[in-house]
């Protein structure tokens, strides 16, 4: 008797870790972003422009049926704790062994990120693709989808069978590079295609704000990366810029290259990438423009909206969601036809719904959380909006997926000079990716002079359609570009630009 059709057995557990923020991740923030197992897996990711949305789609098209374990997202913050790093896996494992009971797992798709820091584990990924393989073998085909700004380990690639990168910053491609990795899994079980991985490592520190794939310097490298990938034999070019806010030995600029069973000409694929992205290092450093300048350029634009990216306190970075300094200098300047998104303050979002909509109440706003991105503001708002902080992404990334940003309140700031400054304060941080942060709390973003987002790159994907222009706002904070040298202990040096005179070439 023939064997059963092809079971490949789906999940992931997700996180971008800051090594400088103060609040760890605990598995209550998963459980706030996305977790689901089982069945519900299935439930919430399919129909989504997701990883596991394209594993599930690719298995309809390729002909194989997925058994869904566990996927875990929470929102980008300090390292993940001891206890939900070990209990997430441990459910991850245990969603593989019963799929292992019900019979042969021909692969295992899962949606890593690359930059989890852990309390068990300075390297996260490494951490949980060892127990995953304590319990599948060492044979066991995985192919996982990363995050491009994941800091990628030597150990971790030799873990996997292939490593599929998003290509794209804002990440609009995250269903496309699942869908890519279950179609490579079809084309190993079914094709005999054995992939033959190199990684590279560059000594690059690269600003955020410049791994924007849609200009240079990344343009140029996705385009050599896609010309690379059209070679014979290459499976997969990935590019990962890397995530900056990670003080950890493996932070940098990393290539991963996956060849049909020739190391060689992947490593060859690799360098050749690698050298180019050396080659432009010094287009990845960011000049942000300053506050005050920032808000005045935004004031007598003629045309709007004029979009202010809050870079310092970008929670999609790890960063708080609740600083001031922005916000400060557009009262203060008298902005007017303003909005900003958002600030997480349950204390005032609590005031505000005891107050009820149409009350004014006076509270001393943001700046909570710790002394690095502004102090609490005290200001006397009117509560124009109440709601439960929920909504669905209609825009190009993770549509299909809903929002919870928790119990939020809209409330309008008065100015200076009749200014007036609408402002989104939400119970949960969010990175507004989507104009629903806006829409779902009645505001319509064309109709502002000026928007406001804590963000450092992903809200243009939404948000550029519609700006007149985008100024990159230099907010104090622990996403700020401006790297300081002397807050890193654990980064590999000698790195670019802490160390500016650094001559490095790899052998071609």
């Amino acid at each position: 008797m023939g064997r059963a059709a092809m079971r490949v057995a789906i999940g992931g557990i997700s996180h971008e870790s800051s090594t400088f923020s103060v609040v760890p991740t605990t598995l209550d923030d998963f459980a706030q972003r996305a977790l689901a197992e089982g069945p519900a897996l299935i439930e919430q990711y399919a129909g989504t422009r997701t990883c596991p949305g394209g594993f599930i789609d690719a298995a309809r098209d390729f002909d194989f049926t997925v058994v869904p374990t566990l996927v875990a997202s929470a929102v980008p913050g300090g390292p993940v704790t001891a206890e939900a790093t070990a209990e997430l896996t441990r459910r991850l494992c245990e969603g593989l062994r019963w799929a292992l009971d019900e019979g042969p797992l021909d692969g295992v798709l899962l949606a890593l990120h690359g930059a989890m820091v852990s309390e068990l584990d300075d390297d996260g990924e490494r951490y949980i693709l060892h127990r995953v393989r304590e319990v599948v073998g060492p044979e066991l085909p995985i192919v996982v989808t990363l995050d491009l700004h994941g800091n990628i380990s030597q150990e971790m690639v030799d873990l996997v069978s292939a490593a599929v990168a998003y290509d794209e910053y804002p990440h609009t491609d995250t269903w496309q590079r699942g869908y890519e990795a279950g179609l490579l899994m079809a084309r190993i079980v079914r094709g005999g295609v054995r992939p033959a991985s190199a990684l590279v490592k560059i000594p690059l520190l690269a600003g955020l704000q410049r791994q924007y794939t849609h200009a240079e310097p990344m343009l140029g490298i996705k385009h050599l990366a896609r010309d690379l990938e059209n070679e014979s034999g290459i499976l997969n070019v990935s590019y990962l810029p890397g995530f900056p806010w990670a003080d950890i030995p493996i932070t940098g600029f990393s290539v991963i290259v996956a060849a049909e069973g020739d190391r060689l000409q992947a490593q060859r694929a690799a360098s050749r990438l690698a050298q180019e992205i050396w080659n432009r290092r010094e287009q990845f450093v960011v000049q942000p423009v300053p506050v005050d300048e920032a808000v005045r350029r935004a004031m007598a634009a003629k045309e709007g909206p004029v979009v202010l990216a809050d870079i310092g306190d970008n929670p999609g970075g790890g960063a708080p969601a609740d600083g001031t300094v922005l916000l400060e200098a557009l009262l203060r300047l008298g902005a007017k036809r303003a909005a900003l998104a958002p600030i997480r303050d349950p204390e005032v979002v609590e005031a505000a719904r005891a107050a009820g909509e149409g009350a004014v109440i006076t509270v001393d706003l943001g700046g909570k959380t710790d002394d690095r991105h502004g102090r609490p503001l005290q200001v006397t708002a009117r509560v124009v909006r109440l709601t439960e902080g929920r909504f669905t992404h209609t825009g190009p990334m993770s549509t299909g997926m809903t929002v919870d940003l928790g119990p939020t309140a809209v409330l309008e700031l008065r100015g200076q000079r009749d200014g007036c400054v609408l402002v989104v304060v939400t119970t949960h941080r969010y990175q507004p990716t989507d104009l629903g942060i806006f829409r779902s709390q009645g505001i319509e973003p064309t109709a502002q002079q000026i928007l406001a987002v804590k963000s450092s790159v992903h809200f243009r994907a939404a948000f550029g359609p519609i700006a007149c222009e985008i100024i990159e706002v230099d907010t104090p904070g622990i996403t700020n570009p401006r790297l300081d040298p002397a807050a890193y202990r654990k980064l590999p040096r000698p790195i670019y630009p802490f160390d500016r005179d650094l001559e490095w070439r790899i052998d071609l």
